[in-house]
Formats: C-alpha cells, sequence, structure tokens
C-alpha cells in the first residue's frame, strides 16, 4: 500500500489545519527547528500523532529559518552536521528521517553531499529515510544499510534532467510549479500510485511521461488543497487497500497435492547496488496479463506452476490461467468442466483445480481474485488466445538483441546468429546455459567483474549463458549480447533442449517493441472483465 506524508509543523502547534491532516496521514514529517518548529510544536504532534496512529519523521534542513530552509548554505560539514544533531535531538527515539527543501534537493544530485548524510544518518542510528528513488541520497543511504522509503509529490510539477537523466522538481518560481487544483493533483496521485509514472509535461492534452517509484507520496500542509487532498487520497488508498486485499492467491486457496510451484509477484528493481537481485515472476507478461484479466492489480501475486499441484479454493472468486498452457480442471461439486487457457472462471469456496498434460512453454500462472472483498462479479469471459495479445513478438519466434558492453572484443560475431543453440538442462531462474556449434572466440579474457542485467549474455569457456531475473547482479564474463526487455518473459517459457535464434536490433527497435509490449496489455479483448465485459484502460 502506498502511504501518504505530509510536512507538519511549520505553522505553528495549533495550527488547525496541520492538527486536522493528522487523521487522514500515514507518516507526519515534523520539522525540528532547522527551518521551522520548536520543541513546543514538536511536542503537541507528536502527542496527537499517538492518538491517530500516525508515524513521525525528523524533517530536518538546513539551519535556515529565515529562508524556511530553501536556500543552498555553504557552511563547514561539522556545523551542518552538529545542526542536524540538535534537530534529530527534538524526536528522540524516532529512527525515520526527511530532509527539508534546499538539502532535500541538494542531496538528490549532489554524490558528495548524499554519502556525507548517509553517513550520519548510520551513525545517528537512524535506519529508514524518505527520499525520491533516483537520488543519490537514495544510492548512498542503500549502500550503508539504511532502508529507502521511495517518495513522490503529488502537489508540485517535475522535470526532467537530460544532463543527469533523472527527474527533479520544478523550481519553486516557475509558473505551475506547485499544484493548486485538487484535480490535477489527484490525477498525479493516480498516476504515480497505479502506473509508476507522471506527466512531466504538466498538459494532460498531450503528455509526456517519466517513470517514478514510490512507496509514499507527499503532500505540502501550506498547500491550499493540502486538507481536501489529503482526504481524497486517503480514501482512495484505503479503498485500493481492500481492493488488493481481495486480489492474488494469499489466504485464498491451498495446496492438496505440492507440485512445483510459488507465489510469484512483479521484480523489484532498484537494489541491484547492494547486491539484490530482481527476483519476481519468471513471465511478468502473463502474470500481469491473467491478473489484469480479473480486474486485480497488475502485480497481484500468482501461484507460478513449474509442476502441476492440485488448488484448492477457499473463498468465493474468479481464477485464470495464462502462461504455459496445460490441460485443467475445474471440480465444483459433482461436476467437472475443462478450464481453458486464458478464460476466467468463477469458483466456489471448495472447488478444486487439477491439471492434466502440459502441451507448451514452462512456466503457467494461476490468478485469482476474491468476490467476497468486491471482487469481479459475473460468468466466465471469453478465452483471449495468446496470439492476440502476442504481435510484439517476432513474428519467427527469435530472441532479439542488443549488442553487450564486450561486443567488440567478439570475433566473428555473425556465428552467433547463425548457429543453431539449443537450451540445456543447465538451466534455472538464474539463468539458461546454452549449446551449440562452433565455439564462440573473445579477444578478452580477464576482465575485471562488471554490472549484468536481465538478458545478459555472457560468454564463459564452456559455452554462452543467459541471465534471467533472479541472477547475481555481477559477472566476470564477457558480455556480448543483451536480450532486450521485451523478450525476457519469453525466455522464461523455454524449457530445456528447446531451439533458440538470436537477431540483432536497433536500440530504437528494442523500444518501440517494450512500446507495443504494454500496449497489448491494454488491447481491446485482451484484459476482459468476467461477465465479457471489456476492461476499461485506467
Amino acid at each position: 500500500m502506498t502511504l501518504i506524508n505530509c510536512d507538519i509543523g511549520e505553522q505553528g502547534p495549533l495550527h488547525e489545519g496541520d492538527r486536522k491532516l493528522m487523521e487522514f496521514i500515514h507518516i507526519a514529517n515534523l520539522a525540528c527547528e532547522g527551518h521551522a518548529g520548536d520543541r513546543e510544536s514538536v511536542e503537541a504532534f507528536r502527542a496527537l500523532a499517538d492518538r491517530h496512529g500516525v508515524r513521525l519523521a525528523a524533517h530536518l534542513s538546513y539551519p535556515d529559518r529565515e529562508n524556511f530552509g530553501r536556500a543552498t548554505m555553504s557552511i563547514p560539514e561539522a556545523e551542518m552536521l552538529a545542526a542536524l544533531d540538535a534537530q534529530l535531538a527534538l524526536l528522540p527515539g524516532v529512527k525515520l528521517v526527511k530532509f527539508h527543501g534546499a538539502l532535500y534537493n541538494d542531496a538528490w544530485h549532489d554524490a558528495a553531499l548524499a554519502e556525507t548524510l548517509a553517513g550520519w544518518l548510520r551513525r545517528s542510528g537512524v535506519g529508514e529515510i524518505l527520499a525520491p528513488a533516483d537520488s543519490e541520497l537514495s544510492f548512498a543511504a542503500r549502500k550503508l544499510g539504511i532502508t529507502v522509503l521511495r517518495e513522490a509529490f503529488v502537489d508540485r510539477r517535475y522535470e526532467y534532467d537530460e544532463e543527469g537523466g533523472r527527474l527533479r522538481l520544478a523550481d519553486r518560481s516557475a509558473p505551475g510549479a506547485a499544484i493548486t487544483g485538487l484535480q490535477g493533483a489527484l490525477a498525479q496521485a493516480e498516476e504515480i500510485i497505479k502506473r509508476g509514472r507522471l506527466n512531466i509535461s504538466g498538459d494532460p492534452g498531450f503528455p509526456v511521461w517519466k517513470d517514478i517509484e514510490a512507496d509514499t507520496v507527499c503532500i505540502h500542509s501550506d498547500s491550499p488543497i493540502a486538507l481536501e487532498l489529503a482526504r481524497e487520497l486517503r480514501a482512495a488508498v484505503d479503498a485500493a487497500g481492500k481492493e488488493a486485499a481481495g486480489a492474488g492467491i494469499k489466504d485464498n486457496i491451498r495446496l492438496l497435492k505440492p507440485g512445483v510451484c510459488e507465489e510469484a509477484g512483479l521484480p523489484v528493481y532498484g537494489l541491484q547496488d547492494i547486491g539484490v537481485s530482481p527476483g519476481g515472476a519468471m513471465d511478468c507478461f502473463s502474470l500481469r496479463r491473467g491478473n489484469l484479466m480479473l480486474g486485480n492489480p497488475a502485480g497481484s501475486p500468482a501461484l507460478e506452476i513449474l509442476a502441476a499441484p492440485e488448488i484448492e479454493i477457499l473463498v468465493p472468486g474468479h481464477f485464470v490461467l495464462t502462461g504455459a498452457r496445460h490441460t485443467a480442471f475445474l471440480h465444483s461439486g459433482d461436476k467437472r468442466i475443462e478450464a481453458e487457457h486464458s478464460r476466467v472462471y468463477p469458483a466456489e469456496a471448495g472447488d478444486r483445480i487439477t491439471f492434466g498434460e502440459k502441451h507448451y512453454g514452462l512456466q503457467t500462472y494461476f490468478c485469482f481474485r476474491s468476490s467476497a472483498e468486491g471482487g469481479a462479479q459475473g460468468g466466465p469471459a471469453a478465452a483471449v488466445p495468446y496470439c492476440e495479445v502476442s504481435g510484439w513478438a517476432d513474428a519467427q519466434g527469435r530472441i532479439r538483441v542488443l549488442p553487450g558492453p564486450e561486443y567488440g572484443y567478439l570475433e566473428e560475431p555473425q556465428l552467433f546468429f547463425e548457429n543453431s543453440w539449443r537450451t540445456t538442462y543447465k538451466m534455472d531462474k538464474v539463468g539458461i546455459r546454452l549449446a551449440g556449434e562452433p565455439r564462440l572466440k573473445c579477444g578478452i579474457v580477464n576482465m575485471i567483474s562488471g554490472a549484468v542485467a536481465d538478458g545478459t549474455i555472457q560468454l564463459t569457456p564452456e559455452s554462452p549463458i543467459i541471465l534471467l531475473r533472479h541472477r547475481q547482479t555481477t559477472g566476470g564474463y564477457p558480455r556480448i549480447f543483451n536480450v532486450i526487455s521485451a523478450d525476457i518473459d519469453l525466455l522464461g517459457q523455454y524449457a530445456p533442449n528447446q531451439a533458440v535464434h538470436f537477431v540483432q536490433v536497433s536500440p530504437d527497435e528494442a523500444r518501440e517493441f517494450a512500446r507495443q509490449k504494454e500496449a497489448a496489455l491494454g488491447a481491446p479483448g485482451s484484459c476482459r472483465a468476467p461477465g465479457g465485459k471489456k476492461r476499461k484502460r485506467r
């Protein structure tokens, strides 16, 4: 669930707006005398937080009350850290920090400052911070084991720094930098929370989308729409939480026969710098597609099935099978119904799903939505064959690649595409080892380990390997190619001893295939809700 945070205590301990805001937020960032606030306001709002079950964060800044902490200060490091020590001391026991104003923005882009602040946070015993996902402060904090709650603003416009390759807040002095219309702020919140993106053009008619990751969204308490925005946003977040409670398999099914399967969701990116791989489902397209057909959030946990289990439904709801195609049966009372692949079926508590022969693919996804929590209602939708939504894939079934960092050292690279490769039994969620002749040769033998990504193809002395989402984060073999992002999910369905053919594409083509793949999830008929109705794109 996305959390709502708000900067509190900047307008005195008796400010009625701030006191009412405490009823609708999850985290209160208390000003601690650096830019605003004082001991009296801290104590007043700490008591109010206890009453409403609101978590506290210390809101720390440059020691600059004159400019409300919004001006960068060139002060000695020791003086700055001493000021932060004094501010944090007003909230003993609080281990969550958010920096304010100029200090927040400076640490977003200044790596040296970010490392200084991260070191101070660790020495001070702070375990969590609120910071932008792509900020230098987030990178530095994670390296020191500090948890980052990725933050986005719903009442501020963003710009994209082309040189730095990251987002930044629009300067407050720029026209339209603050979003003062309720519907505009709610629309930005919806895009951030539901789709992980925001429109940096500010014009809904001509959007320019940029990705953004957020665990929490911030409302500024001095905004004229703060209270109404907090009330509306909390209602929306709570409703989404109830909706998500009925989505996925947790507490909704049990396995009567285990098979080989596990709960799977979407990969988690952004932690590779501390050695954590993305993980997640092997075929995210199939998982997302199944969830969207049910009306679930796309990343709701599903059962990823390698070898067939027997499933018992514990609560009324609907289910769909996507990914690898199995013969499957729904046992309801004394009836046995063959469950078509990619078709939504209603199920009652006590119903069972059994499986027969696997026809193609490797991983099957069982997606479920409970009816008890506002789940989808109605009869089964028509089946939606995979071929209707896979137009983004290569027409000849080839896996598309881009040159890797060590491509230039590869001798006779055309052999990679001319060769007849096959998957081997040396494969798992980490990667796939290929077999084929002739052997490829690379002009680099000893190299320092470098970062690897989903789909990195490394040339080992034995044969090439393709890394998947559960891979390691670095590797010491030449990275000769990289599978494009659109085709990673296809690799998750390759079985052992299966032929694999490759084709090289351009970066522009790779981006276009990724766009087509995302569009396919919202194409007419691809995500029908139960009852045969087409699911509306949101």
